[in-house]
């Protein structure tokens, strides 16, 4: 007859409130640390980034896995922005969670070094070099200055502003009834006359031209402020 039950079972108690004491809990630094690798092993973006993990809520306790942790995507592709990854634990007591992670791209980019007004030409003084973070940018900026040098802007702009093909056209080195050169050349032998332009073109348009002289109307193509080509 056991007399000692009482004991018994607070011994029973202790050791059990002992073992689930001493349950080791997994790291949050591990977590992240496995993210992190993923994406350093994934990410296909052009450009320096900087991914910076979204700490995991305190209250979060899972037991610690006994392998190495897996994490997964449920897209083929890391973008730039705030991304959801996936994390497991494949054993013992299998788990599985969702983090988070913000990536930032950046680039080199052309922006103004200087305020500019709507129609002006963008020489190279008005622009510089920045290195920017391009995730919400959407591919719509400029990376090289020359890209930009030389062309028209459509509106007033800020310093500092990014630039985007959106914001720029060709200048027009010719305006309808400008007085224009027209330059030919043939079998070496080149010839200059004065003209008139029928229409306004840009630098490698060709434009309708008055020969002043004989008062032909030619096909022209713009080579620069006031001079065109023909064949």
């Amino acid at each position: 007859m056991i007399k000692n039950i009482p004991l018994i079972l607070a011994l029973a108690l202790i050791c059990a409130t002992t073992t689930h004491a001493e349950q080791k809990m997994q790291s949050h630094l591990a977590i992240s640390t496995a993210v992190t690798d993923y994406i350093a092993q994934h990410i296909k973006l052009q450009g320096e980034y900087e991914a910076t993990f979204l700490p995991l809520d305190i209250r979060l306790n899972l037991p610690e896995c006994s392998e190495a942790l897996e994490v997964f995507s449920t897209t083929d592709v890391i973008k730039a922005g705030r991304i959801t990854l996936g994390v497991r634990c494949n054993s013992g007591q299998k788990w599985s969670m969702f983090t988070s992670t913000i990536i930032k791209l950046y680039q080199s980019i052309v922006v103004l070094a200087q305020p500019i007004q709507r129609g002006a030409i963008l020489t190279r003084e008005y622009l510089a070099l920045e290195r920017r973070d391009v995730s919400n940018l959407r591919d719509d900026f400029i990376t090289q200055i020359e890209h930009a040098e030389n062309k028209q802007v459509l509106r007033q702009l800020a310093m500092g502003t990014v630039l985007s093909p959106k914001n720029l056209v060709e200048p027009k080195l010719v305006k309808r009834k400008d007085a224009v050169v027209i330059s030919s050349t043939s079998a070496g032998v080149s010839i200059k006359m004065k003209g008139i332009a029928m229409m306004d073109g840009t630098k490698g348009q060709r434009i309708s031209v008055k020969n002043q002289n004989s008062g032909r109307i030619i096909n022209a193509t713009v080579i620069e402020l006031g001079l065109v080509s023909v064949d």
